[in-house]
C-alpha cells in the first residue's frame, strides 16, 4: 500500500511540475524533446494547435471551456502536451491518456503581463503545498494556492471525469478570475 501511495504521490509531483512548466512557459515549441537538466521540468515539446484539434487529441474527456473572460481578454493560444516518454517508460500502468494535456492561455489585449491559463486533463490533479486552501469551485472540492513569489493564483478541481487547473497572474480582479472560474462547466 506505501509503494502504490509514493508512486501515485511520484507521479503527481512530476506531472504537476509539468502542468507548471507548461503554464509558466511561453508557448514556444521545445525542439529538444525529453531531455531533462538541472532546473528544468520533465515535459515534451509542446504543439500550438487550434481548438478543433484539441478536442479531437483529447478524445478521452470534453474540453470544458469558460464563457466568461476578464474584461480585455482574449485567446491567445492552445498548447497540447503529450506525457514525456521517460514517465511512459517508466511506469507501465500509466494510462497515457490521462496524462495528456490542453492549456488554452488567456492574455489581457490591454496589458500584456496579465494572463490566465487554463489547463485540463484527464488524471487528478492534486496540490501539495502546505498552504494550499480547501475551497469550493462550481459545486465541488477544489484547491486554492497563491505564491506571492511566482506572482501567481492557482485553482484546481477535478469534475466531469477531468481535472481542470487554472493559473493566473497577479494584478487580475479576484471577482472576473472567480466569473472566469465558474463559467467552465
Amino acid at each position: 500500500m506505501n509503494i502504490k501511495r509514493y508512486s501515485i504521490t511520484l507521479i503527481s509531483v512530476l506531472l504537476l511540475t509539468a502542468v507548471f512548466g507548461t503554464a509558466l512557459a511561453s508557448p514556444d515549441i521545445n525542439t529538444n524533446q525529453d531531455t531533462i537538466t538541472e532546473g528544468q521540468a520533465i515535459t515534451t515539446a509542446a504543439e500550438i494547435v487550434d481548438l478543433e484539434n484539441a478536442e479531437i487529441l483529447m478524445d478521452n474527456i470534453d474540453l470544458h471551456l469558460p464563457t466568461v473572460l476578464p474584461d480585455n481578454f482574449q485567446q491567445e493560444s492552445v498548447i497540447y502536451n503529450e506525457p514525456p516518454a521517460i514517465i511512459n517508460n517508466s511506469l507501465r500502468n500509466l494510462n497515457e491518456d490521462s496524462v495528456k494535456e490542453v492549456t488554452i492561455r488567456y492574455r489581457d489585449q490591454s496589458d500584456a503581463t496579465k494572463w490566465i491559463d487554463y489547463t485540463t486533463k484527464e488524471m487528478e490533479i492534486e496540490l501539495i503545498d502546505e498552504n494550499v486552501q480547501q475551497i469550493e469551485i462550481n459545486g465541488v472540492q477544489g484547491q486554492f494556492l497563491e505564491s506571492k513569489e511566482k506572482g501567481i493564483k492557482v485553482y484546481n478541481w477535478f469534475s466531469n471525469g477531468a481535472s481542470h487547473f487554472v493559473i493566473a497572474k497577479d494584478g487580475i480582479d479576484e471577482s472576473q478570475i472567480l466569473s472566469f472560474i465558474n463559467s467552465i462547466k
